[in-house]
């Protein structure tokens, strides 16, 4: 018998009592398949129900694994102070023999992760060594064992806070066969994740930071309030909430997805990307209910909008002494799992061809000169297209008078289409160029002195796919002192194939710019393959 549990896009995972799981990112990479599992967390508040202690699996290798067996056993726990919870694992299919679970996940691409959770009873209530629990989590092929398996001691100790993060890899979804279908280069997908409280105090006052893998920039959704920031490279996000009050076993979960956008040019995929962090901190922690008033967000941001960072913090203190007047210094029963890893799985770029030319314009010193730089696309998908170009020496750029209505150029650290003077500008087009069609810009050429140089160069750019084909993205930029041929106008071309189709305008900046996509809903799932009579031995 076979059962799927999908995990929904969003979902706080709570399950067995107010269980919560999270994902890891691997370390390193290993040549070949290399499986891990990681239990952060060993103890348990002393007044909790329980806790669901989070399990991190994931292929730290270079190698796809094929089905992979998590194998745990309980029989080393200490039953006077805590019991294993087997029901959810029973209840998805796992092969339960007494105090031992196997239960058969499908197989691991490279730098996957994902996650499990078991959940253990406190039934002593008493501080104390509890003995322990194993994991181990392998698959044909392994090239390190090491890693494989963990035994976990675990402690019932003083009442306290605990926070738990949780963090699922961003992916465009899964495949029936519980395979990874990654993000494609500039587009966008969910990233599902919360905070759960697992400790026997109130946590008042939470502050949280998210920080996005390299090249993934935060796209928009997740209903961040008023006491959210985002950092100008849309790289990390910051909250800090001092009136929120989480309850032993309650958990802080976004009510809408948070979406993040994987930027076009810079990743040759297939292939995950590391370096995604949830990071939970508790302000302040009490036995008791919030005393006094609570102060609303909107309240405490609309202040601290009007004043200095250090009146601002006094300003929290102020606003958290009044709306939890008996809470005490935070503290956090185990640190160990307030962070959560992530990665985002990346899928190749779309293979696209773009063509560039250049016209050759004739003048004499002083003179501004015309020339007309076009992108063609040569391929058989759409792209993205922009282009940066070198004056040749003894000439610069003039901007125009008056702006385009669509699309501009910038120079080196200048404002958008003031670049007189400049060398090198970037300039780009609509944010698709469709196979067979062309784009053109007429830029400006000043005359500086004589004689030119042959250094002027033309590359086309694509905010879209990685182009294949090299030898057509570059042009000379040429610039002669004379005149022009007879009957030739003054022009040519500079390299580079003939322009054909229309001039449809331009719209984005140097290399294309960011495209911000509108919100779409994908169901973040990992299909957990579950086998009762034929589970592997």
């Amino acid at each position: 018998m076979k059962i799927r549990t999908a995990l929904a896009a969003g979902a706080s995972l709570l399950f067995a009592g107010g269980l919560s799981a999270v994902l890891g990112t691997p370390a390193h990479a290993a040549a070949g398949i290399d499986l891990a599992v990681n239990v952060p967390a060993s103890k348990i508040a002393v007044e909790a129900e329980g806790k669901g202690f989070r399990v991190d699996l994931s292929n730290v290798g270079t190698a796809a694994s094929g089905d992979a067996l998590l194998t745990y056993d309980f029989s080393g726990l200490t039953s006077s102070l805590v019991a294993a919870d087997l029901s959810f694992l029973e209840e998805s299919g796992c092969d339960i023999t007494g105090k031992i679970a196997k239960c058969q996940l499908y197989g691991f691409a490279p730098g996957e992760s994902y996650i499990d959770a078991v959940y253990l009873r406190n039934v002593g209530k008493t501080a104390g060594a509890a003995g322990s629990f194993s994991v181990s989590f392998t698959a044909a092929g392994d090239v390190d064992t090491a890693n494989n398996s963990v035994t976990v001691p675990v402690q019932v100790v003083d009442s306290g806070a605990d926070l738990m993060s949780f963090a699922f890899d961003v992916v465009a979804g899964y495949t029936a066969a519980g395979k990874v279908i990654p993000v494609k280069p500039g587009e966008n997908a969910p990233l599902a994740w919360g905070i759960h409280n697992n400790g026997d105090q109130y946590v008042h006052g939470l502050e949280f930071s998210i920080t996005l893998p390299p090249h993934v920039i935060y796209d928009g959704g997740g209903d961040f309030p008023g006491w959210c920031g985002v950092e100008q490279d849309l790289s990390v996000i910051k909250c800090s909430a001092p009136d929120l009050v989480i309850p032993p076993g309650g958990a802080f979960t976004p009510t809408s997805l948070a979406y993040l956008y994987v930027l076009p040019g810079l990743v040759d995929g297939p292939r995950a990307l590391p370096g995604g962090l949830v990071s939970a901190k508790a302000i302040k922690t009490s036995a008791q209910e919030p005393a006094g008033r609570v102060v609303t967000k909107v309240e405490g941001f609309e202040v601290a909008d009007k004043v200095t960072e250090e009146q601002f913090e006094q300003l929290v203190e102020g606003l958290l002494k009044d709306a939890v007047s008996n809470a005490g210094e935070a503290g956090d029963v185990d640190p160990a799992d307030d962070d959560a890893s992530f990665a985002v799985h990346v899928a190749a770029p779309v293979a696209v061809d773009q063509a560039i030319s250049v016209t050759t314009a004739y003048g004499k010193v002083g003179d501004t000169v015309k020339i007309k730089v076009s992108v063609s696309n040569v391929g058989k998908a759409s792209t993205g297209p922009g282009f940066s170009i070198k004056a040749p020496s003894g000439t610069s750029f003039v901007a125009p008078d008056s702006l385009p209505s669509v699309g501009w150029c910038e120079g080196k650290g200048q404002i958008p289409a003031y670049y007189t003077g400049e060398t090198e500008i970037g300039c780009g087009f609509e944010s698709e160029l469709q196979p067979g069609r062309s784009l053109t810009r007429e830029l400006l050429v000043h005359i500086d002195s004589a004689p030119i140089g042959s250094d002027g160069r033309a590359q086309t750019t694509t905010s879209v796919g990685k182009d294949t084909n090299p030898k057509n993205d570059i042009a000379k930029v040429v610039i002669k002192i004379g005149t022009p041929p007879a009957g030739g106008g003054n022009g040519g071309n500079g390299g580079g194939l003939p322009v054909t189709g229309a001039n449809v305008g331009l719209i984005a900046g140097i290399g294309g710019g960011v495209v911000v996509l509108g919100a779409v809903l994908f169901l973040v799932t990992r299909r957990r393959k579950v086998v009762g009579d034929d589970a592997q031995a």
